[in-house]
């Protein structure tokens, strides 16, 4: 067995030759690969290993004896303790051209496919725009503090003025901080699985502009006072729900069955395009929504609608896509393992006066195929899946239905050039592949491959 070079927490000077699909540094020591976040292709870097496993190594960044030409200061002080951001060293097109890059790479490599990947598509305004944000809290003694575990640990970062959250939020996360630091709550220790709460989760309507707060607690009970609320939405008016969700999971499974609503309504709104939507506790909506925007509009444009098509939306969540493409196509149906996303795609059917819509709840193997017995056949069908990417049965049941277009639109392009592989190894030709900046400043991609006939 050849020998590691390296050793634990020993340092070493070494040259960014590559970067990974996570968007971390390559270097080697003796032909040995070490992976380095925060570090960017061609520069000279001091490292200190933090982790060895057979095949590569994990380091922190010492010094940069010579920075890339691309190396900004990240706005925000705490990029380094928090983990939320991974590039926000590099300038905002040095981003978009290294998300084209590991998009690219992940075709090559895994895919095995030579491919025409597009420039990303940037955002206008790369800040301030996520609508959702989950936070962690930490008591000791009187003082709670909120704010975001660091990556791969239980250790809390406190958050107050993150640069990807409205202004409005960020008040909000403040306050709370403040004002639950008097009342007689106790905090969830993940590690020793006492207290109560566990997190508050913070939506916000970028068209509405309405809040919603849902904390997370161990226990049905309740420790914090009717005046405490009252003077909440005092504080705020924007505020017009605030539900309780208890999760005695013990698991990182951030919601557990039951929701409670404490004051105001079951939901808040949004708009995509000229569509409304919904959104209760526990429903998925797209974290950035101008984004989304454009999305769809490309999907729309890729597909080119006749009014005439019949469309199967897998993974459709809360029936988004299904509902922006259905003003155009004859027919849409989605399929959706959860059942309140199901519930909640109805209702924004209705609310946008579409009844050309059917969503059915269950595991997208089970509809798929029944869909494929079926004598309809589908002309287009849209994937959106969790990052694991389709089943094998998935795939096979999309490639029986035979459609004449499909979209595949994936977060993860280790498991989408997998995936694209199997599609058009049996009988699809890539038209198009555009990565989109759904996440400035942070690791990841979103991807749409248009695949036709």
């Amino acid at each position: 067995m050849k020998k590691i070079p390296v050793n634990l927490e020993e340092k070493y000077e070494i040259i960014i030759k590559n970067i990974s699909h996570q968007g971390e540094g390559i270097g080697r020591v003796d032909n040995f690969a070490v992976f380095v976040p925060g570090a960017m292709i061609g520069e000279e870097i001091k490292i200190k290993i933090i982790e060895i496993r057979k095949n590569f190594a994990r380091a922190e960044l010492e010094e940069i004896i010579k920075p890339s030409l691309g190396r900004v200061k990240p706005p925000c002080p705490l990029f380094c303790l928090c983990g939320g951001c991974q590039l926000q060293h590099m300038t905002y097109e040095k981003q978009l051209e290294l998300k084209r890059e590991i998009t690219e790479n992940a075709f090559n490599r895994i895919g095995k496919q030579k491919v025409n990947v597009l420039q990303t598509i940037k955002m206008a305004n790369p800040w301030r725009y996520r609508n959702k944000g989950y936070f962690h809290l930490k008591k000791t003694n009187e003082h709670v503090n909120i704010g975001f575990y660091k990556e791969r640990s239980h250790t809390l970062i406190p958050v107050s003025q993150c640069l990807l959250f409205s202004r409005k939020i960020n008040h909000l996360s403040e306050y709370l901080e403040k004002e639950l630091g008097r009342e007689n709550i106790t905090v969830f220790n993940p590690v020793t699985g006492s207290g109560n709460f566990r997190g508050i989760i913070i939506r916000e309507s970028k068209y509405s502009g309405e809040l919603m707060i849902i904390f997370i607690t161990v226990e049905d009970k309740w420790a914090i006072e009717e005046d405490f609320l009252i003077q909440l939405q005092k504080t705020f008016p924007k505020i017009v729900s605030i539900c309780q969700n208890i999760n005695q999971n013990s698991k990182m499974a951030i919601f557990g069955k039951k929701f409670k609503i404490l004051k105001g309504a079951k939901f808040i709104k949004d708009q995509i395009g000229p569509y409304q939507f919904k959104i209760s506790p526990s429903s998925f909506f797209q974290i950035n929504v101008s984004q989304t925007e454009i999305l769809y509009e490309k999907i729309t444009n890729c597909l080119n609608l006749l009014g005439t098509e019949t469309i199967i939306d897998s993974y459709c969540g809360t029936g988004t896509i299904s509902i922006y493409l259905a003003g155009k196509a004859k027919k849409v149906y989605g399929l959706e393992l959860q059942k309140g996303a199901v519930s909640d795609a109805w209702d924004n059917a209705m609310v946008n006066s579409l009844s050309n819509l059917k969503f059915f709840s269950g595991k997208a193997e089970k509809w798929l195929y029944k869909l494929s017995q079926n004598s309809e056949k589908a002309d287009i069908i849209i994937i959106d899946p969790p990052r694991r990417g389709c089943s094998k049965e998935v795939l096979k049941n999309i490639i029986k239905i035979n459609p004449r277009q499909i979209i595949y639109i994936s977060c993860d392009m280790v498991t989408l050039a997998r995936d694209i592989k199997y599609i058009v190894q049996n009988g699809y030709r890539i038209e198009k592949m555009q990565p989109l900046d759904m996440f400035p400043h942070t690791k990841h991609i979103e991807c749409l491959v248009h695949l036709k006939k």
